[in-house]
């Protein structure tokens, strides 16, 4: 995708999420311009938004083994957003070494779930099956995403059927690491007027709201799971983070989670990649020692 011609988009539903929006733009920015060892826009479907774009180390800082990938959806309260806003995210991860790739998918209203978490199905099997030829370990993906980006990689997680459909497995999938994801939209009083707005985007019909709730779940075969979210994230996803935690451990899942002090809902991602990061320190222990 040209930069200076991303195809215009709704605003996002709050004037944080604009800030935020031009504020990783701005960063992932310098990164596209200076991305040698990277190759973009690779399609995984007709759909113009059906690509990834896959951010590889440097010559000669790759271990000698096969590399792990980290795959990532980015957020946009599931009607906008750009795989090329999680570049700036790049860096950190070639340096682990590992691969980082940033997963684009097509966007509600128009389309409504589950083709946004097919996408992100689609995308794994294409991730999965260039691998070898990038040096990167097909057994050894992790999968992550922030916000809305989350919300379908958590689902992706916990469809095995959907793995098995592509010619993949439920293993998979190493771990599931996300960044204030919502994991329940179904009716909440105390949250009604968001979860109407959200069921009407994403859903077809109310009644799926459950399919699309990963704590309507059975978790007991998920993969292990982390879950960050901000002091000063939205209530409802500290709710459901701090639910989906304790259904994760009674499902016996390792789990790892989070409070991330001072952070709001966008800074749990637009401040992921900083030197005293917890998340970062946490992704290169997880994704380096598995």
């Amino acid at each position: 995708m040209s930069l200076a011609d991303m195809p215009a988009q709704p605003n996002l539903v709050t004037s944080e999420g604009g800030l935020y929006a031009a504020r990783v733009l701005k960063a992932s920015k310098r990164v596209l311009a200076t991305a040698d060892a990277a190759k973009l826009d690779i399609p995984y479907g007709s759909d113009y938004w059906q690509k990834i774009d896959i951010f590889l180390p440097e010559a000669g800082t790759a271990a000698a083994r096969p590399l792990p990938i980290f795959a990532f959806a980015h957020g946009g309260s599931w009607i906008g957003g750009y795989k090329e806003w999680m570049a700036f995210m790049a860096p950190a991860i070639c340096a682990l070494p590992a691969i980082f790739v940033s997963v684009s998918y097509r966007l509600a209203p128009d389309h409504k779930f589950p083709e946004p978490l097919t996408d992100c199905a689609d995308a794994l099997a294409l991730i999965h099956k260039l691998a070898p030829d990038l040096g990167g370990d097909p057994t050894r993906i992790f999968v992550g995403g922030h916000s809305a980006g989350g919300h379908l990689m958590v689902l992706l997680s916990l469809h095995p059927q959907l793995l098995e459909e592509r010619g993949l497995d439920e293993r998979s999938i190493r771990r599931c690491i996300v960044q204030s994801a919502p994991f329940d939209i179904r009716d909440d009083p105390d949250e009604q007027t968001a979860i109407t707005r959200i069921q009407e985007t994403l859903l077809r019909n109310p009644s799926d709201a459950a399919a699309a709730s990963p704590l309507a779940y059975d978790l007991r075969n998920a993969p292990p799971f982390s879950i960050f979210v901000g002091e000063h994230d939205f209530p409802r996803i500290l709710r459901g983070s701090a639910r989906m935690r304790v259904a994760l451990q009674k499902a016996g899942i390792p789990t790892h989670y989070v409070e991330q002090k001072g952070q709001d809902h966008f800074e749990t991602n637009s401040r992921c990649t900083e030197p005293d990061s917890a998340w970062l320190d946490h992704v290169s222990k997880m994704i380096c020692s598995h």
